[in-house]
Formats: structure tokens, C-alpha cells, sequence
């Protein structure tokens, strides 16, 4: 495995060899927490990681649509072609996934790609890269992220994507597996707790490094990874998985492809978690009902003494005639801070340092309604809150869990409502208007209090297959808070445009 993902890093990147894990000035690389700290007097959050998801694709470079935060590998065809109507064949060719990548497709007509076939094996990935343009000199367009460097190239995702599939058709019980690999900078918001932190627990204080403070660009991560099963007589079929997973919820994705917009909107970067250690069932009650059940160890943590045991689901109403989804989910345990190991050692950059985001309770509501063959519209309200937060007096400036300049341990409210508004002028371009409300009522999640306004126009350009080019041009504006330009401003324009090779 690490030999082909190897590989692909190197084709991609040429004969220049792999993104170092150090510092890389002005170079980019990822999304989740740039190499970048808390801002000043912003926490610790604002260098950490990111999560969220409602319904997925299998397609991971689809014409624009409503991703959710899971990964495309995960939905199957449950129902049994067999005795599916002709309109409803004739719809399945349709809907039919794209071309394969570069690698599948170099494999057919081969002995191993037959071989691969045979077993339900499959190897893909992509390489993400963008460059952002601020109205301002700072190095970072805080507390915008993901594309959080300024005026710099990043690659951002190379990543690698294999499993073996589980046999939706069978009326046997099939099993499975799923593994993904990443390297990039957007390793800096994915990081868990407990996994890999030692790209970042070095991160040191630096006055001349962007954010305050030094840590490294380029990282590598396991976005997911666990075993799956289905079992297809139990209610319309049902697929249980163990392992690392995504959160069953939200409008926007971890992966890069099937996220609408290169940026990401606060409801998916500071709202909700994005992984899960968990044991979970996704079962389809009927046409119209299904559903993911998970019991897990916390929000972004691995195997850590911060865990703790919560309930995180979904379920989602599809309509008769399938051009509406309403999904309403929630992460929900304990919602209280803890306080047993969250700063030992304090891991700058992490986003689950400082303010405890590996137990707050999330609860979103997403729906999406295909009103025209061309337009489709979508809406994801959300709210959150953790009990029980230390304040920057009690555990310090490094870590800053809120700007509450209360002595006493406080209760962290926040909540967001984005639309999303997609029209597909062909089969090659789309344009996309992204329009956001998000509170950070207590300044936990961004380190600046207020209400932000935000609004994305942008364009998707898919002349093949297996390229994507995404430009696109935002405005941010805090009225009661100057978050933006380290601190000093109400407003920020970004101008942005990212490149997609799926391989």
C-alpha cells in the first residue's frame, strides 16, 4: 500500500520528489488548520482541524451537487436490478458514475485489472491544488481556511483512496474494507487527537511565522479506515462498519472533489466534528427512510484518555419522486468539557485543542431539493454547544480555549445557516452561490465573538472526466468583531481558484 501511494505522489509531483513535513514558507499545501495557531487572541482552534455530510456520491468529481461529509466509497445499489422498472434502469444508466481515474482505467482489459474486478478491489485518488489571492498582506486569510494561505500555491490533497467494495446484489453476507491516505496541507485541520500528532506537537511560538507561531506545512494523515459488512436481508439492506469515519452529516466534504466550493463554509470547518472512532450501522428502512448509527469514542479523537463515549446519527427521508433529502443528525454525549487530559500536552494546531471540540454536542438539519433538471438547492441549519469551558485565564494564552474574559468556566454557544444555490448550465460548467450566517457567540470557535456574514460565488469547470477547475470569489464581514487581517478588520475579499486531477 505504501509503495503505490508512494508512486502516485511522485508521478503527481514529477521529478521534484514529495512535499517536505516542515515549514515551507511561502509554498502551500493542505486545508484543515493552516500552520497557523491561535491568531492573536483567537484559540487554539483556530491551527486545528476540521470535519462534517447528509447524502453522498460514489462519484468523487461529480458535477456539482450536495455532497455530506462522508466519503463517495461508502453508498451501494441495494436495490436488486432485476426488477427494477424500465424507467428506473433507464435512470440508473444515467446517474451511472463517470469514467474511472487514470490508474483503474490503464488496468482494464488486464489480467490484474480482471483479477481486481473479481475481488471488488479498486484503487483511486486525485491531487488538489490552489492558489488564494487576499485583499490584504497577511500571510493568512484567518478565519477563512482550508485555502488559509495568502497569495500561495498549495497542494492541498494528494490522496489516495482503496478498498474492496461490499456486494450490494448478493443475497449473501459480503464484507469489505476501507482505506484512505493523505498528504498535503490539509492535514493540519484533519488531525484527531491520538493519531499522528507529532507533525504537530513541535508547533512552537514564532512572532515572524504566519499565525504567531511555526509548525509544519506538509503532513500526512488517515482521513478514514475500517472494515465493513452488509447484510442485505436485514431490513432493505444494511452495512455496519469499525473504524475511523466520517461524520454522517453536512452539506460539504473533507475531500476536496466532492465539496462544492475550494473554501469551506463555517457551518462545516468550526460547527461539527469530522471523524469518528465508531462502531456504526447505516441501514435502509425503505425507499424513502435510511439511516447511520454510530457509537463512538468521542469527536476527532483516536485512542486518547480525552475520549468518551457518545451517540452520533443520522436519518434521512428521501421523497417519492427523489428530487428532495431532508437528513437531521446530532453528535451528542456528555457536552461538557473535558477536563481530565485536554492540554497534556497542549497540541497546537490541533482543533481539538484548546476549546475541547472532542466533546461538544452538534445537531444539524440538511435538505436539498432538486427543483429544476438544471437548479437544485440546498439548506443546512446548525447548532452547537459545550459546557463547562475553561477560559483563556485558566489554561493560557497558548491554548486559549475562548476570548470570555469570565474567571469562571463558561457555556459556548454557536450556530449556523448556509444556502447553497447550484445551477448547471451544461455538462461542463456549473455555478455555484454559497450565502452564510455563522454566530460564534462566545468567540470559542473562531477566538472572535459576533455574527459573520459570508457570500461565494464561484464557477466549476469540468471539460474532463478526471479535471476540475474551480474559481471563485468570497466576501466575510464581522460587525461586532475584527477578525480578519490578524486581527485589525471587519471585512476580507478573497479571490481563489483550485485545480483537480482525479488519477
Amino acid at each position: 500500500m505504501l509503495d503505490v501511494f508512494a508512486l502516485s505522489v511522485a508521478l503527481s509531483v514529477g521529478q521534484g520528489g514529495t512535499p517536505a513535513l516542515v515549514p515551507v514558507p511561502e509554498l502551500p499545501r493542505n486545508v484543515a488548520v493552516p500552520s497557523i495557531a491561535p491568531m492573536p487572541s483567537a484559540p487554539a482552534r483556530l491551527t486545528g482541524l476540521p470535519t462534517q455530510r447528509s447524502v453522498i456520491s460514489v462519484d468523487p468529481m461529480p458535477a456539482p451537487y450536495i455532497a455530506v461529509r462522508q466519503d463517495p466509497m461508502t453508498e451501494a445499489k441495494i436495490e436488486p436490478k432485476a426488477d427494477a422498472p424500465a424507467e428506473e434502469e433507464k435512470k440508473e444508466e444515467e446517474e451511472a458514475p463517470p469514467e474511472k481515474g487514470f490508474f483503474m482505467k490503464a488496468l482494464e482489459g488486464t489480467a490484474l485489472g480482471q483479477k481486481m474486478e473479481d475481488k471488488r478491489f479498486s484503487i483511486s485518488g486525485w491531487t488538489q491544488m490552489s492558489y488564494t489571492k487576499g485583499n490584504w498582506n497577511k500571510p493568512t486569510t484567518l478565519p477563512v481556511v482550508w485555502n488559509d494561505r495568502n497569495n500561495a500555491f498549495l497542494l492541498q490533497q494528494h490522496w489516495l483512496k482503496m478498498g474492496k467494495d461490499i456486494d450490494a446484489d448478493s443475497k449473501e453476507f459480503s464484507w469489505g474494507w476501507n482505506v484512505d491516505a493523505m498528504i498535503g496541507t490539509d492535514y493540519r485541520f484533519m488531525m484527531i487527537r491520538g493519531l499522528f500528532n507529532e507533525q504537530l506537537l513541535g508547533s512552537q511560538i514564532n512572532a515572524n511565522e504566519p499565525g504567531g507561531f511555526k509548525q509544519n506545512l506538509y503532513g500526512f494523515d488517515l482521513p478514514t479506515f475500517y472494515l465493513r459488512g452488509y447484510a442485505p436481508n436485514l431490513f432493505e439492506g444494511t452495512e455496519f462498519r469499525v473504524g475511523r469515519q466520517t461524520t454522517p452529516w453536512g452539506v460539504e466534504s473533507i475531500e476536496g472533489p466532492t465539496s462544492p466550493l475550494l473554501s469551506r463554509s463555517y457551518a462545516f470547518n468550526w460547527s461539527p466534528p469530522f471523524f469518528h472512532m465508531a462502531i456504526s450501522a447505516l441501514p435502509k428502512f425503505s425507499k424513502n427512510w435510511s439511516g447511520t448509527f454510530m457509537l463512538a469514542n468521542g469527536n476527532d479523537v483516536f485512542i486518547d484518555p480525552s475520549q468518551e463515549l457518545r451517540f452520533v446519527g443520522a436519518l434521512t427521508h428521501t421523497s417519492d419522486d427523489e428530487k428532495t433529502t431532508v437528513t437531521a443528525a446530532t453528535s451528542f454525549g456528555r457536552g461538557k468539557f473535558n477536563a481530565g487530559d485536554p492540554f497534556n500536552p497542549a497540541t497546537n494546531g490541533l482543533m481539538s485543542e484548546a476549546a475541547g471540540r472532542n466533546n461538544f454536542n452538534a445537531f444539524d438539519l440538511v435538505i436539498n431539493r432538486k427543483v429544476t433538471d438544471n437548479f437544485t438547492y440546498a439548506l443546512e441549519a446548525i447548532y452547537a454547544y459545550q459546557t463547562g469551558v475553561p477560559t483563556t485565564g485558566n489554561v493560557g494564552a497558548l491554548t486559549g480555549a475562548a476570548v470570555n474574559t469570565d474567571p469562571v468556566s463558561v457555556t459556548a454557544n454557536w450556530w449556523s445557516v448556509v444556502n447553497y444555490f447550484i445551477y448547471k448550465h451544461s455538462d461542463c460548467v456549473s455555478s455555484i452561490v454559497r450565502a452564510e450566517l455563522f454566530d460564534d457567540a462566545d468567540g470559542q470557535r473562531t477566538g472572535f465573538e459576533g455574527v459573520y456574514y459570508a457570500g461565494t460565488f464561484g464557477i466549476q469547470f469540468k471539460p474532463k472526466d478526471w479535471l476540475l477547475v474551480r474559481p471563485e470569489i468570497r466576501y466575510d464581514y464581522n460587525g461586532y468583531s475584527t477578525p480578519f487581517n490578524g486581527g485589525t478588520q471587519h471585512y476580507q475579499w478573497t479571490a481563489a481558484t483550485d485545480l483537480i486531477v482525479r488519477w
